[in-house]
């Protein structure tokens, strides 16, 4: 039996722990990820990035850097642009927070899985919107299978081309953090 958090009854327009059942997970496709001024329970204004979703009837999401950076690692790039139309599976996780250990949601570190399409129904391409057709040796669904799992999101051959031209081109900020990291020659100096 489903049971209702009593944060659900102030009906807020931003998906949190409350939302999901004890244990659930939630697998949605992020349909735009955006800076946006919201207004928090206390009044206050703030400017935060906020994940909306494929499926309307979930709420918007607000990203904090932990889910951020786990979406990243995920897809291999620190571009929000890029995150449109991939899946990620959101989950209830305890953490310290405010001198307290409450619920969050975070992000899980890998690829949900892709449920199987119906024989014979098409299978559309993510980016382009095309029916994804054969290509080498596999069919239109095992393309779809191995382009999501590969990126997230059922992609033609066409964009799937252009996806991994997108991922093979390197972040040099991240390129920047690995080489500065231990660099300073202090690492046993606790100053």
């Amino acid at each position: 039996m489903d049971k209702t958090h009593w944060k659900k009854l102030n009906n807020p327009d931003y998906l949190g722990a409350y939302a999901l059942q004890p244990g659930q997970d939630l697998v949605a496709t992020i349909s735009i990820v955006k800076r946006e001024m919201i207004t928090g329970a206390d009044g206050k204004k703030e400017e935060c990035t906020v994940m909306h979703f494929s499926d309307k009837t979930i709420k918007p999401m607000i990203l904090n850097t932990t889910n951020c950076k786990t979406i990243q690692k995920v897809y291999k790039t620190p571009y929000i642009e890029d995150w449109n139309g991939r899946a990620i599976q959101i989950y209830i996780d305890n953490v310290k927070a405010f001198g307290d250990v409450v619920e969050a949601l975070r992000i899980r570190p890998f690829i949900p899985k892709q449920n199987e399409p119906a024989k014979n129904e098409p299978i559309f391409c993510a980016d382009c919107g095309q029916e994804i057709q054969p290509y080498g040796k596999m069919d239109a669904t095992k393309m779809a299978a191995y382009t999501y799992e590969n990126y997230g999101k059922s992609l033609c051959a066409d964009c799937a081309k252009a996806e991994k031209e997108k991922s093979e081109i390197k972040d040099p900020l991240a390129e920047k953090e690995e080489v500065t990291e231990g660099e300073s020659g202090d690492e046993n100096n606790e100053n």
